[in-house]
């Protein structure tokens, strides 16, 4: 937990109480920002507007006891590490906290400096694993979609062409046998895609490299891997003078790529243009924009956009995997980064996302290390969610 900042609610109706955990804190040499409640209800509503490393909740609180309060929060936000506080010893009263979604229990006799780094270190750690265990979990149910229901459907389609293809010859038509190879060949170059998309999807979370990263020099090797697009799409694609990072420049690339590539394919107007700018950001290191003039996306959609296999109304008849812009979260989230988009219907999109800046020093092989005014947990990746089948394959209009 070293260097990053932790966000704490501490929901206590007793002042003193407070204090007494706030010091603690301080004492143990953890870095947090604290927030203070009296109430269940206000827990919750603080939690509603506010994302938290970790509630400290008493067991007892106007209106209500701890219990159901632990309950009631754990049921709004399961993935929220909760530590119980009480001023009774009772291992049955743990034990029940413990079933009811509580992470850890802490007598408020034992607060002092020691207990506090031990049990605050143990549940974000404890959140971390479960956190990565979702995500395995979430990767098996991408590969078992894509293996039952996007992979079939084409396979079967080459099964099928490729008979009509043999009858066809047999009958002496070769002209409808060579419409039907023309369609084996689309057919695998869309399963073709899907494999390799989905494979980088699901190696961004790979152990990779930290080191400084020239972003006009990925920039470069972007537009050099999109370059038949960008001239079959008649684009113009331009950057400022962009920095350096600290990142993977690999994955760099691809963020771009998939950004620029995202801007080119949802334009309607002859003449694509794709910008691409920094500037430093408030927080500490660098806020980048991929900005384009393409066919919009409704407000109520721009989160759901960075969700794998989501494809929206007016955008599905588009070619795609699915997974371009989940890909691009999952190497922000990498790079301890945010990702979100602006965007107006009809009036283009800009992507915003952010990187640390290249003097960091990257701390082991695989992740940099964090800004002090950056919480580790936090920058975590959300949830993924599948929701709309992606492939989208069109036959002959007969057989």
């Amino acid at each position: 937990m070293s260097g990053a900042v932790l966000r704490i609610l501490i929901a206590d109706d007793d002042e003193g109480d407070r204090k007494q955990i706030k010091r603690a804190i301080h004492q143990a040499g953890l870095q947090c920002e604290c927030t203070e409640t009296s109430s269940t209800e206000q827990a919750l509503e603080i939690c509603e507007q506010s994302e938290f490393d970790c509630v400290i909740f008493d067991y007892r609180l106007p209106g209500q006891d701890g219990l159901a309060g632990i309950t009631a929060l754990h049921e709004r936000f399961p993935h929220l590490p909760i530590i119980m506080s009480t001023g009774h010893g009772d291992e049955l009263i743990a034990a029940d906290a413990m079933k009811r979604g509580a992470s850890d229990y802490i007598p408020k006799a034992n607060v002092n400096a020691l207990s506090m780094h031990r049990i605050i270190g143990n549940v974000i750690e404890k959140a971390s694993l479960h956190r990565k265990v979702r995500q395995q979990q979430e990767e098996l149910e991408i590969f078992a979609r894509v293996l039952v229901h996007d992979l079939r459907a084409p396979a079967a389609a080459v099964q099928t062409f490729a008979t009509r293809i043999a009858e066809r010859l047999a009958s002496g038509e070769p002209e409808k046998a060579l419409e039907y190879a023309n369609w084996v060949i689309q057919t695998a170059e869309r399963m073709n895609l899907l494999i390799e998309t989905l494979h980088r999807y699901t190696t961004a979370d790979a152990k990779i490299t930290f080191e400084p990263v020239d972003m006009n020099r990925a920039f470069e090797a972007a537009l050099n891997n999109l370059q038949d697009l960008i001239q079959a799409a008649g684009a113009r694609v331009t950057a400022a003078n962009l920095p350096n990072v600290l990142g993977n420049a690999p994955q760099l690339i691809q963020l771009l790529q998939n950004l620029i590539g995202n801007g080119m394919k949802f334009c309607d107007d002859p003449a694509p243009r794709i910008q691409v700018a920094a500037s430093e950001n408030e927080g500490g290191g660098w806020l980048f924009s991929v900005s384009d003039n393409g066919i919009g996306i409704p407000d109520a959609h721009c989160k759901r956009i960075f969700e794998p296999f989501v494809r929206l109304t007016g955008r599905s008849k588009r070619k795609g995997s699915g997974l371009g812009l989940a890909t691009c979260k999952k190497i922000v989230d990498r790079h301890l980064g945010s990702i979100w988009c602006e965007s107006k219907q009809g009036s283009g999109t800009t992507f915003f996302f952010t990187l640390s800046a290249a003097n960091l020093q990257p701390e082991g092989n695989d992740r940099p290390t964090l800004p002090a005014n950056v919480s580790a947990s936090l920058c975590q990746p959300a949830e993924a969610k599948c929701s709309e089948p992606f492939m989208h394959l069109e036959f002959p209009a007969s057989l």
